[in-house]
């Protein structure tokens, strides 16, 4: 599996998070400006001074042995898995930092 479909998996299982009303939304750039809300595991957030914030938000591993009923991520869901690396995160987070 590549970076693309574990990002993909596990920026899915994040965005349940109430952190982040933006996650998983779709919205493109309009004319003349800048950014968009469309790839995986991007969020927004606002700091004190109206400052937006783009923020990767998405779950190392969305394995579990538990059974909880409640979780998304419980072993009898029947859901893609996905582990990543720390390090595969860290290089994500600064290819998208690259890429402002």
């Amino acid at each position: 599996m590549d970076v693309e479909q574990k990002l993909r998996i596990l920026a899915d299982g994040a965005k349940y998070d109430v952190s982040c009303a933006s996650s998983g939304g779709k919205r493109g750039t309009i004319e003349g400006g800048i950014g968009n809300s469309y790839a995986p595991g991007v969020c927004h957030t606002f700091t004190s001074d109206g400052r937006c914030v783009s923020l990767l938000k998405v779950l190392f591993t969305n394995v579990c042995i538990f059974d909880c009923e409640y979780c998304i991520n419980r072993a009898s869901n029947n859901i893609k898995r996905a582990s990543s690396t720390p390090r595969e995160l860290a290089d994500i987070t600064i290819n998208f930092y690259k890429r402002n």
